[in-house]
């Protein structure tokens, strides 16, 4: 490393340099608006969630309504006067076209200070001006969301375009650079399917870089959020050593110094780079995504792959910037605003050699004011980043960039406030420990798949599961014998020729042997602990953790579920098993007031036997979920799992047995439901049925356990979920890049078939058509295949009636409904395949409105407003999930008290709740009983003593012995 005597020498002379430059007599108010941003954290949470919202705030009442829910109790010190006068007077008018403007003006204002112009002349113009002062530049296309292919091909076609009028203008701009956000030229990006990721990519990039490379234009891949950072740089090695472009100096890659990782990839790009034998530019920032890659990891239980302290990030900075210099094949691009990284710079270009030629500084449009004439003054290159485009797609950048100003991991902190001795102090040590984890339960991460270890596991597990196809399993069942055994044939959906396995069928008389052996085993099993029976579920929970790959690579061959969904479900079973195991210690002792001369005593006790009906759609988590609060709570259970995914409960019972679960505790008879479960249900020696499913079926339950079998002296309780029509509420100012994605993921993952899936979504005012052209594009855009295969989003829906019952549905609802999309299956495959299907101008009161389908079908609905879309919202028989997109505080705080339903999202999907964050479960006809997953549920499976004994003997009371 270079000496940290020369470092500080040269940081000196920047300083003195610093200090020289003539300041303005007052600070302007947008930089008083940044001092505000640093120093008050509620004001900078406000306005950058207003920042964001006001391009979709086209009409005056709504955006003065806005402000005022933003900033109605804060007080706004740096907006000049007559702006904060106009402001705050016209906020209380009745004309809100007298403030409105004024507003607008600010927020323009502020966005101009970071965007360099609005169209590509404007920039090109900005950059030739640039140019005459000896800067060049780096030009930023803004609007990096896109949600389908149509958007994707625009970008492409907008980055090409950019190119030729660059190369066509009069007067060309010397030595441009162009910015790619590679992310905006594929919708479907994504780290679970990188082969695929990067093959798509490679398409849509090449044409750009040969376009650039003819017109002697660089390209620098930026550098994105984490998901995607494996994608982008192997993007980048395997495109720059394809023939075309092997021998191009003008290719580069940014690499972000606040990543854990850095050291390692700048590793791999140094031994990379050496067998190119070509120069690349390496672009090295901090990164700006910092609050965002920490709060996301950390909401998901995965290591932050970003540095938590400032100096840590700082001292990763000058690590990197050592081993650019050093490698005379990396042509750095020192992209900072920090006084002591352009002073490291420096000194390492002495120590290396490298002439001015040789590297360069990069700063941003907007930010570099005072220390550009540091670099320029120096005769060193520098070169701006000048993004552009409308406010309304380039309004994710700006906030990043406001972010950046004013964060705890700001690079360009108020050098006013600071003295020499801070501003160059050397990044101190990196502090002793790891990130503290709260104590007690937590959720079992998601595979993120950004690890190839992980895909590579998954894999693995999937060939694994193909090496045990068409095997046959046996009845969990002690003293099972049968002359002549019935066979369930599991098939793949996606392949329904394929056979998974032979799984044997229970009949009566299993049945019957179930109930004996459940009442043999209850005496021994109720008459243990509950923290002994809560030991066991975490048994259970390590040994299904450690096979977490195989069991979700069976779902995805007998329920044809993706990797993602297949690993959710999993990772859900481990969650209900710890969480129950938990809640079960918390019984153990509930304490009650006593007195002296009484003791009283409350206890738990288990209800009996009990039956539990699972769905096929969570085929592990929801019969784990059932069967592990009943057994946890000492009671003996007969599992009749669904006959589509026989396959999966019965491995899950195998594992209890391996974990050593008693005879008779648990007994698994996969049958039909007519001729065993509702035996099961109406046996007056079973207690309690637990039940998830159709409304149909769960109201039918309902009626069967009403009555009082002879020989039954027991009421049996009946825990049901039963579905939903569940829907999302778009509000005028909702994101629509946010919704698009959530509503897809709602509505169309795992094909629509769950409980919770979004299968309405109710329109506020003018945002219906915007929304609905950019979802048609984007349900386009999945694709659809065998969930085998990483790269596909959609698989088959469960069986050929299902599908056969879809369809049915779809032809009614287009009696009624205008079918504003119907996808198109993969024609070469013998699944059971349907692709979304959109239905607009619906009915409120139709059928499609209002009757649960469970396939990838989406009505939507228009409301004259937000109240309208609530009533709409609320007028079917089911109140299970629902979701609610707005930026407005006053509409979310509505939808939090009059949206009916048990589970509401706001600003996200509405699926995929988490074990204790998120207690699943609704009421009206989507169900009956506690909570899923929360506080209560156990409660369910018990039934409650209370033990009162009067101590005083003789006028003698123990308590009074004092």
């Amino acid at each position: 490393m270079v000496e940290e005597k020369r470092i500080q020498v040269i940081g000196q002379e920047l300083w003195s340099s610093l200090q020289q430059k003539p300041s303005a007599s007052e600070p302007g108010w947008i930089d008083k608006l940044f001092d505000q941003l640093m120093t008050d954290s509620r004001f900078r949470l406000q306005a950058l969630r207003f920042v964001d919202a006001v391009p979709a705030l086209s009409d005056d009442a709504e955006l003065v309504r806005h402000f005022n829910e933003y900033f109605g109790d804060i007080e706004l010190e740096a907006l000049p006067r007559l702006m904060s006068w106009a402001i705050r007077r016209g906020a209380n008018l009745t004309h809100p076209a007298l403030v409105a403007p004024a507003i607008r003006q600010g927020v323009k204002t502020v966005a101009h200070r970071f965007i360099a112009g609005e169209s590509v002349d404007a920039v090109l113009k900005l950059a030739r001006k640039l140019g005459g002062e000896g800067i060049s530049v780096s030009l930023d296309r803004l609007g990096e969301a896109t949600v389908s292919e149509t958007e994707a091909e625009t970008y492409q076609r907008a980055y090409l375009t950019l190119i030729e009028r660059a190369a066509a203008a009069e007067r060309a701009v010397e030595d441009l650079n162009l910015s790619v956000k590679v992310s905006s030229l594929f919708s479907q990006i994504s780290p679970l399917d990188q082969d695929g990721s990067v093959r798509a990519l490679k398409a849509r990039l090449r044409p750009i870089l040969l376009a650039a490379m003819s017109a002697r234009i660089g390209v620098t891949l930026d550098m994105e959020q984490y998901d995607y950072k494996g994608i982008i740089l192997r993007l980048f090695r395997e495109i720059a050593v394809e023939e075309a472009f092997r021998h191009w100096s003008g290719l580069g890659v940014a690499i972000q110094a606040y990543l854990r990782d850095t050291d390692d990839d700048l590793a791999a790009l140094s031994d990379w780079v050496a067998q190119r034998g070509a120069p690349v530019m390496i672009r090295l920032v901090r990164g700006a995504y910092w609050d965002q890659e920490t709060v996301s990891a950390r909401l998901q239980g995965w290591p932050v792959p970003v540095w938590t302290e400032k100096s840590d990030t700082d001292a990763c900075y000058e690590r990197g910037l050592q081993r650019l210099f050093e490698n005379p094949l990396f042509r750095p691009a020192v992209a900072t605003h920090n006084l002591r990284s352009i002073a490291c710079a420096l000194a390492l270009a002495e120590a290396h050699g490298r002439d001015a030629d040789g590297y360069e500084f990069q700063m941003l449009h907007g930010m570099a004011d005072a220390l550009a004439p540091l670099v320029t003054g120096r005769e060193r290159r520098l070169r701006l980043y000048l993004p552009f485009g409308e406010l309304l797609p380039g309004i994710a950048y700006l906030v990043r960039r406001l972010l950046e100003n004013s964060s705890d991991q700001s690079i360009l902190p108020a050098i006013s406030h600071l003295d020499l001795e801070q501003v160059m102090a050397p990044p101190s040590p990196p502090a002793a420990g790891m990130e503290s984890h709260p104590e007690g339960f937590a959720n079992l991460p998601l595979h993120r798949f950004t690890d190839e270890a992980e895909r590579a596991a998954f894999a693995a597990a999937l060939e694994r599961v193909n090496g045990h196809l068409g095997e046959r399993y046996p009845l969990h069942l002690r003293r099972h014998l049968a002359v002549e055994e019935r066979i369930i044939d599991s098939t793949n959906p996606a392949r329904p020729s394929e056979i998974v396995g032979v799984v044997v069928r229970a009949g009566p008389d299993d049945a019957e042997l179930a109930l004996r052996q459940a009442q043999a085993a209850f005496a021994s099993w109720s008459g243990l602990g509950l923290t002994e029976r809560a030991a066991f579920l975490e048994r259970t929970a390590e040994l299904l953790t450690a096979r977490r790959d195989l069991f979700a690579a069976w779902e995805v061959k007998e329920a044809g579920k993706s990797w993602s969904e297949a690993d959710g479900d999993v990772a859900e079973a481990v969650d209900f098993l710890r969480y129950y195991a938990q809640q079960a210690r918390a019984l153990q002792v509930r304490p009650s007031p006593s007195l002296p001369g009484e003791a009283n005593r409350h206890e738990y006790h288990p209800l009996g036997i009990g039956v539990i009906l699972p769905p096929w759609n969570f085929p592990l988590a929801i019969p784990v979920g059932m069967l592990s609060a009943a057994i946890v709570s000492g009671n003996c259970a007969i599992l009749k799992p669904a006959s589509e995914t026989p396959l999966v409960a019965w491995h899950f019972c195998e594992l209890l047995r391996v974990a050593g679960l008693p005879d008779g505790v648990v007994c698994c008879l996969p049958g039909s439901g007519a001729e065993i479960g509702e035996a099961l249900v109406r046996d007056p020696r079973t207690h309690f049925v637990a039940f998830t499913g159709s409304r149909e079926v769960g109201l039918h339950l309902h009626r069967l356990i009403t009555g009082q079998p002879t020989g039954q002296h027991h009421v049996k309780r009946l825990i049901a979920e039963m579905g939903g029509k569940n829907a999302i509420i778009v509000d005028s100012d909702a994101d629509l890049d946010d919704v698009v994605a959530g509503v897809i993921e709602s509505a169309f993952g795992y094909q629509g078939q769950k409980c919770s899936a979004c299968s309405r979504v109710i329109c506020v005012g003018a945002v219906h058509d915007r929304f609905v052209a950019r979802l048609i594009e984007a349900a386009r855009s999945l694709r659809i295949g065998d969930p085998a295969d990483a790269g596909n989003r959609m698989g088959p829906v469960i069986s050929a009636s299902a599908r056969q019952r879809i369809l049915e549905a779809i032809e009614s609802a287009s009696l009624t409904a205008t079918p504003a999309y119907v996808g198109e299956p993969p024609q070469s495959s013998e699944g059971h395949f349907i692709a979304p299907v959109i239905f607009t101008d619906v009915d409120e009161d139709s059928p499609l409105a209002q009757e649960e389908i469970f396939g990838p079908v989406l009505a939507i609905l228009r409301a004259a407003d937000f109240e309208d879309a609530l009533r709409i919202a609320n007028g079917t028989a089911y109140a299970l999930t629902g979701g609610v997109y707005s930026r407005s505080p006053a509409h979310l705080e509505r939808a939090s008290e009059a949206f009916q339903v048990g589970n509401l999202y706001l600003n996200r999907k509405t699926t995929r709740a988490l074990v204790q964050r998120q207690p699943f479960g609704g009421f009206k006809l989507s169900g009956m009983g506690f909570k899923a997953g929360g506080p209560d549920y156990l409660l369910q499976f018990l039934h409650a003593r209370c033990v009162t004994e009067n101590t005083l003997r003789r006028g003698f009371a123990p308590d009074s012995e004092a």
